[in-house]
């Protein structure tokens, strides 16, 4: 098809045709285009269909002569089919211009359909009978608009991309659509496990599980769907949980963790309230905004202004506000969105206020604190009563009989003696957990269950559990820290690219908030950011580009312990450690080096590079590229003597990596060759020797060859690095193959360090950051995407059952320690709106 510039001849109203590569044309009124109809037998039958001001679209023929205007007033004057997006509304308020215009114009999907956009608007239209398919207006700063086959794409201004399409991402439709009947769609997603959706005619989804991701989905699309076919619905994905061993033919491998993002109302997010039926945010001028939980997303609506900070009670009940100017506490129950809603002067001269579904506390602008009890619906507020606090508080929560507070120094109290005969409770305890951790804690929220969530200065999140009336410091003995969906990017290929590479690091995210938080309340001190909170769906998050993260599902927290080992000193500085299984029974050796002379106890008289242990040999590389063995036993665990390894046969090829599986070596040596033998043990001398086998390295550009390699402790993968940092996965390997077949590069991360477990791949980035590698197996020995965890290390090694431990910056020696966290979203109430559907259970991760 060739494209042609238009020369437009206003008097004569005839359209001279030019070659080019676009078709754009520009006057006063705006930015306007043309496009192409083909013919359906000869060239010359082409028409040309070129939109103008005041609603009109202009088709003429082959040769730019003017053939008839079409008025489509009359077709907007109707009420116009709204493309629905899902989950993630427009922004609140966007400029819509008050006379709508035809814009750039394209052919798409059908013979007849034209698909029109400007900066504010996007319209689909059916030419031959003279309808608008759908349309979605005031979206704002549209950048640039694409289709391809049934998917329209569009560029908003903040490099957000919005797709609109029939159905999920990656179906591919076989036959085209139809104008009644059903369309069938492959299952195969280039973006995420899909595994059901809903039809565009009704609300029954079609669901499958992932072992049966080979299924064929239909959905009817009748003449009655014709007006509402470009809707983007929901998909939700079946989370398995995976298992150790092979993945059935056909899995699509799923999610590590579940996180959900939503835009925000307002100029940025100060204040974050959640219940189990609504979100409220206020924003940083004083905007207050509130949401129903809906399954279609958030659609905010103003609620008040000028509002200095907001409170809910859990139950949603009760609902507090501190005014801007006057700093005074107003108290509403029976709280509707809309309607009108009554407003009780509670508390004058408040700086922050904290709720349960029958108290109180308040923080005064001079620093004093007092309580308010015997709240109820028909009482949302009553007389305060002071109580005394060590310091200056900043902030206040309460939830289930437990009243934790920030100072304005960062420090956490916890009140002590709450119950039901005594809702004052006895006296503030100062919580040691934070101090001796190094936390700097910015906001802290307490949730149902005996949660309690918190988010620090430099944007991480942390948790405790076991918090009740009786014990308000909870179980644990330090704060748990959450990877907020910090997934990376993976290979071409990945099911998992398109989602996950749109989905940026929330905890990058979260950073901008707190900076921009910090330097506003350098101008307003009375202030106190709420980012974080929880209800029945799960933890949420505010961030300040203006989103809200929401957790749903279970979640691992880490928490690193230092370790100091037995006959050691807590100031030993440690250079590398490895780990490998005990010889004949189960647990697991560590093997830490203080220097590369020193190995625990065991004194040697070269200087180790590397180290590498299996069940029964420890091997050493030193500085010369020689390899020394030591022999370990039941009896003898940790080896007699080092034995030096012939390498005769190699020549004078240097090593400069080995690693050692459970029967099978690998090494590299400086020119990026790979070597593979059979045996761990040196052997006699006398004895026939193991051959070093030549392996072909990864074809790569000049320059560029492995400099690491690392084999799992089963011999079941094998993994390696070159000098960019670029991570490589050998392919093939199996009992009958154990050299594998291919090189497969594994894109998403610089590496400096990769371990393997019997089960993954862990590895140290370059900036020592810690990440896993998920969706290893057999089948996929490449995985399908990396996924950070907290820390950050100078070295790294993994147990063969996945247990980390790291050298630390200073060079200290540290364990993860992890703790899961279940959470089962809670069923909506008949009588309020609920984020998730009633056909959703907690085996549903929703897109």
């Amino acid at each position: 098809m060739r494209l042609y510039n238009f020369t437009v001849n206003m008097s004569t109203g005839l359209l001279n045709a030019k070659c080019s590569e676009y078709l754009l044309c520009c006057c006063s009124s705006g930015r306007f285009g043309a496009c192409f109809l083909p013919a359906l037998c000869k060239q010359s039958d082409l028409q040309v269909f070129a939109a103008r001001p005041g609603l009109r679209l202009w088709r003429s023929d082959i040769r730019g002569q003017v053939e008839h205007t079409r008025q489509l007033k009359p077709l907007f004057n109707t009420q116009i089919p709204q493309f629905e997006l899902f989950p993630r509304p427009g922004p609140i308020g966007a400029y819509c211009p008050e006379d709508r215009q035809v814009g750039l114009l394209s052919c798409f999907l059908r013979d007849g359909w034209i698909l029109s956009w400007n900066e504010y608007s996007i319209y689909v239209l059916d030419c031959l009978n003279e309808v608008v398919v759908g349309a979605l207006e005031s979206s704002g700063d549209i950048v640039s608009v694409s289709c391809c086959d049934n998917e329209i794409f569009i560029l908003k201004g903040d490099r957000d991309v919005i797709r609109l399409s029939n159905g999920p991402e990656g179906l591919v439709m076989e036959p085209p659509f139809q104008q009644s009947g059903l369309f069938t769609s492959s299952s195969r997603s280039r973006s995420s496990s899909v595994t059901s959706y809903e039809s565009l005619h009704g609300n029954t989804p079609v669901t499958t599980s992932c072992e049966l991701s080979c299924r064929r989905y239909s959905a009817p699309l009748g003449q009655e769907g014709l007006q509402q076919e470009l809707v983007v619905k929901a998909i939700r994905v079946k989370k398995k949980r995976r298992r150790q061993g092979k993945q059935e033919d056909g899995q699509i491998p799923c999610l590590a963790e579940s996180w959900m993002g939503y835009s925000g109302p307002g100029c940025g997010i100060l204040s974050l309230q959640v219940t189990d039926r609504y979100v409220w945010c206020l924003d940083f001028k004083g905007g207050l905004f509130c949401s129903g939980l809906l399954e279609t997303g958030l659609n905010w609506q103003r609620f008040e202004d000028n509002v200095h900070q907001v409170a809910l009670s859990p139950s949603g009940n009760l609902l507090w506000k501190v005014e801007q100017r006057s700093m005074t506490a107003f108290a509403c129950a029976k709280v509707s969105v809309k309607g009108k809603r009554h407003w009780y002067k509670a508390v004058e001269q408040t700086a922050f206020v904290a709720l349960s579904d029958d108290s109180a506390w308040i923080i005064r602008t001079n620093g004093d604190l007092y309580l308010q009890t015997g709240l109820s619906v028909d009482r949302p507020c009553a007389r305060s009563v002071k109580v005394d606090s060590p310091c200056v508080f900043t902030q206040v929560c309460v939830s289930g009989g437990v009243v934790w507070a920030l100072s304005e120094h960062k420090a956490l109290f916890y009140r002590e003696g709450l119950n039901s005969y005594c809702s004052e409770g006895e006296g503030w305890k100062y919580d040691t957990v934070s101090e001796a951790q190094g936390l700097e804690l910015m906001c802290v929220a307490l949730a149902e269950g005996g949660t309690a969530w918190a988010l620090d200065a430099s944007g991480s999140l942390w948790f405790r559990t076991g918090i009740c009336s009786s014990r308000p410091q909870g179980d644990d003995d330090h704060w748990w820290q959450i990877s907020i969906s910090n997934y990376v990017v993976f290979d071409q290929g990945s099911l998992f690219q398109t989602l996950l590479h749109a989905t940026q690091s929330v905890a990058t995210v979260t950073r901008a908030p707190v900076e921009r938080v910090v330097a506003f309340l350098s101008q307003h001190s009375q202030c106190q950011p709420s980012l974080v909170s929880a209800n029945g769906s799960g933890v949420w998050v505010a961030s300040g580009r203006n989103q809200l993260h929401l957790a749903r599902g279970s979640l691992v927290g880490t928490f690193w312990q230092n370790v100091v080992p037995r006959g050691t000193v807590s100031a030993t500085k440690w250079s590398f450690i490895t780990s490998s299984a005990v010889p004949h029974r189960e647990g697991t050796f560590l093997w830490l080096a203080q220097s590369r002379k020193d190995l625990l106890i065991l004194l040697i008289s070269m200087e180790l590079t590397h180290l590498s242990a299996c069940r029964d040999a420890l091997w050493g590389l030193d500085t010369h590229g020689q390899v020394s063995i030591r022999t370990l036993s039941p009896s003898c665990p940790f080896g007699l003597h080092w034995t030096p390894l012939d390498l005769n046969q190699l020549g004078s090829v240097r090593l400069v990596s080995v690693s050692c599986g459970s029967q099978n070596v690998w090494a590299v040596d400086t020119r990026g060759i790979v070597y593979f033998r059979v045996g761990t043990q040196p052997l006699n001398p006398s004895m026939m020797l193991p051959a070093w086998i030549n392996i072909e390295p990864p074809v790569q550009p000049i320059g560029v060859q492995l400099v690491r390699i690392q084999t799992s402790p089963n011999d079941r993968l094998l993994w390696a690095l070159d000098n960019r940092g670029s991570v490589l996965v050998r392919t093939g390997l199996s009992e009958e193959m154990p050299v594998g077949t291919d090189w497969e590069l594994v894109p998403g991360l610089a590496v400096s360090q990769l371990v393997l477990s019997s089960r993954t791949v862990w590895v140290r980035c370059v900036n020592g950051d810690l990440a896993r590698r998920y969706g290893v197996c057999d089948r996929n020995p490449a995985g399908d995407y990396w996924k950070k965890i907290p820390g950050n290390a100078n070295w790294l090694t993994v147990t063969p059952e996945d247990e980390l431990w790291a050298v630390t910056l200073i060079g200290g020696l540290s364990r993860r320690l992890t703790k899961l966290l279940p959470q089962s979203p809670c069923r909506p109430t008949p009588s309020g709106s609920s984020l998730n559907g009633d056909d959703v259970d907690d085996e549903w991760e929703l897109i």
